[in-house]
């Protein structure tokens, strides 16, 4: 038996969402659904905050929530507010890349709701879910989050498809290792309470996560041709990660309770496996 640990308030809960391309677009969706249906069983839901700086381009047509129509205009602001009317549910957009002149404290203060009102300070939890595919956000968001007194933040990881440097000339051989990647990947949650570390963050679990390659900056650093996926990723892929995501928020969001601290999985051979909360519960009171 599972046994869940309760680490937050769900009705002072803001979700965040950094990154709404592959597998971020798929949280969305299905998160979605979510508030919806805990909205119409008289729960309090949280507002959700997309943060994106990038544009609808064609290659995202193909594995991404997007249509023809939405080419050229911001990622963050198309999703939120077709979510928002679709299932009326209230869904702010931050239509830029996160920085450090933007933190994380900036865009929870920046969050205004009927529930929350300018003038009006009340506690709040901020649930922050990383979305991201490059090191140097990661490393951002580890640090803004440990500025907070108290958070959650779920890092979503997943490889990426190997590219040879000659695509056009490859071997059989080669071709087997190219099909081979790109399948696996894992979730990760960071808890803070009280201004502790209640649960060991993302980075804290995989170091290398914050680890930048030689000349990778944050992409608000980059010109608009500049940011690129290096390493393509499947959309089985994103949808594992996706789900493994809810997850986390299907206990997280209504009743405030993790399950799980992390969880592996391989969308090719439908492999999941997930670690439970309470076994990384660090020696702190929560």
């Amino acid at each position: 038996m599972v046994t869940p640990i309760r680490v937050l308030h769900p009705e002072k809960t803001l979700l965040i969402i950094v990154g709404v391309g592959g597998t971020g677009g798929y949280v969305l969706q299905q998160v979605a659904r979510l508030l919806y249906a805990l909205k119409e069983q008289g729960q309090k839901i949280p507002s959700v905050l997309l943060v994106d700086g990038d544009v609808v381009e064609q290659k995202n047509l193909l594995r991404q929530y997007f249509l023809p129509q939405d080419l050229g205009k911001k990622k963050a602001e198309v999703l939120a507010q077709r979510y928002a009317l679709a299932y009326g549910i209230d869904i702010v957009a931050y239509p830029e890349y996160l920085d450090e002149q933007r933190t994380i404290t900036d865009l929870i203060a920046s969050v205004h709701t009927p529930e929350r009102p300018y003038g009006r300070v009340e506690p709040i939890t901020p649930v922050i879910v990383g979305c991201v595919d490059n090191a140097p956000t990661r490393k951002l968001l580890h640090e803004q989050v440990h500025a907070l007194r108290d958070g959650v933040y779920i890092d979503s990881g997943n490889g990426g498809v190997t590219i040879p440097d000659d695509p056009e000339h490859i071997s059989r051989y080669q071709l087997a290792k190219i099909k081979a990647t790109g399948w696996d990947g894992q979730v990760v949650v960071g808890v803070r309470r009280n201004g502790q570390d209640v649960m060991p963050f993302p980075g804290e679990v995989f170091p290398s996560l914050l680890e930048a390659d030689e000349g990778e900056t944050l992409p608000s650093e980059q010109h608009c041709g500049e940011v690129v996926v290096s390493q393509p990723q499947r959309l089985m892929t994103n949808l594992m990660a996706a789900t493994s995501v809810l997850m986390v928020l299907h206990t997280l969001l209504p009743d405030g309770t993790l399950l799980h601290h992390r969880t592996f999985f391989d969308a090719h051979k439908g492999f999941v496996r997930s670690e439970t909360a309470i076994d990384h519960v660090l020696e702190v009171s929560i």
